[in-house]
């Protein structure tokens, strides 16, 4: 089945049970799996730049995503201009996402000199690669949304937000402690997890805590100890969170419509 819409709600019959999403007779994407989660970490950093929040020149702000990446590859001097000493690696991130998410079969290849990349012969021009970029980060719940535009002093203060509650509750826990709680938890093996795909890997970790969180709170509140304003919500419920920073939002498009 080929796509027609990139929304989680087209998507949604793939998503829940791990499948491939075609997206044209020549590229098919498929969910990461858990064995490659550390170099995923790292190529989806190219993904998810907020590139019109970041960069104040009209020039770059106007530019289409894939042709920004192309740009920025082996720029040293707006790599040191923005402190940011990966962007001009960016491009290789993006083949090499690419050559995870296209499968062992698919041949990726790119033209040295003009940065033109293309998957199994099909070339990628900059509205296939938006398409591409909405499928990775919904089939792999990537917490990013690249229609959203946040300006930049509300990102560094929401990451200093999140930063301060992190270290409030005293959480530590790196991928490995999460594997482990896993396997203990469900019972499985190591192997087990690491043929996982990421999505539903971390899917799991959110409903067994909303699930621990559930019974305590239910334990409480049958002891009478403990009372709530709100009904306890059952831990089967939606793992969706509300974004409380909708507000400080803006359409990517809205932005791009402002500049001259």
């Amino acid at each position: 089945m080929i796509i027609t819409e990139i929304t989680k709600q087209a998507l949604f019959p793939s998503l829940i049970f791990n499948k491939e999403i075609s997206y044209n007779d020549s590229i098919t994407l498929y969910p990461v799996r858990m064995k490659d989660i550390m170099i995923f970490q790292q190529y989806q950093m190219a993904f998810t730049l907020r590139k019109d929040a970041i960069f104040r020149e009209k020039q770059l702000i106007k530019m289409d995503y894939l042709d920004f990446i192309r740009f920025a590859c082996r720029n040293a001097g707006l790599a040191q201009n923005y402190n940011l000493p990966l962007l001009p690696f960016f491009y290789d991130f993006v083949i090499g996402m690419l050559q995870i998410v296209c499968g062992e079969k698919a041949e990726i290849t790119y033209n040295a000199r003009t940065l033109d990349i293309f998957i199994n012969g099909f070339q990628i021009t900059s509205p296939v690669f938006d398409d591409i970029r909405k499928i990775v980060i919904l089939q792999n719940d990537i917490d990013f949304d690249i229609d959203d535009f946040t300006n930049i002093d509300t990102i560094r203060a929401l990451e200093k937000a999140k930063e301060f509650e992190a270290k409030k509750q005293n959480e530590k826990a790196d991928i490995e402690d999460y594997i482990d709680s896993l396997v203990i938890t469900m019972n499985v093996t190591e192997e087990y997890v690491s043929n996982m795909t990421i999505r539903k890997f971390w899917r799991y970790i959110k409903r067994i805590n909303k699930h621990d969180e559930y019974e305590a709170c239910r334990a409480g509140q049958m002891s009478g100890m403990v009372t709530f304003k709100e009904p306890l919500k059952h831990w089967m419920t939606s793992l969706e969170v509300t974004d409380q920073y909708k507000d400080l939002k803006t359409d990517e498009n809205e932005l791009r419509n402002k500049i001259e």
